[in-house]
């Protein structure tokens, strides 16, 4: 999970500089350095109807970017239709391509 410190509002949503979007098949993430960062997983209800699908859904992808989550980055990762059928290890990896690609080397 993560922690209750590094999770974002709603107010944080708003780009305030530039940022860093990437997307995949089934996530889209954006990036941008910040004073207060912190991180936020969104599933929309078209994505997974059921809220217990969209709770699992949002653990796994919470699991999988909190580790990079900093106090000087906003990290938003958004599912897409489709993302709910993925298993955990499909998650894991289509993510962990995404940070890789949208992250500056050095950050990681």
């Amino acid at each position: 999970m993560i922690p209750r410190n590094m999770r974002l509002s709603r107010a944080h949503f708003a780009p305030t500089g530039p940022e860093k979007r990437s997307a995949s098949p089934h996530f889209s993430l954006s990036v941008r350095e910040a004073e207060k960062g912190g991180c936020a997983v969104v599933i929309g209800k078209k994505v997974a109807k059921l809220s217990v699908f969209r709770h699992l859904l949002k653990r796994r992808m919470a699991s999988v970017i909190a580790p990079h989550c900093l106090p000087t980055r906003i990290l938003i990762v958004y599912a897409r239709p489709g993302a709910p059928t993925l298993d955990f290890p499909a998650i894991q990896k289509e993510l962990g391509d995404l940070l890789v690609r949208a992250l500056p080397q050095s950050a990681k």
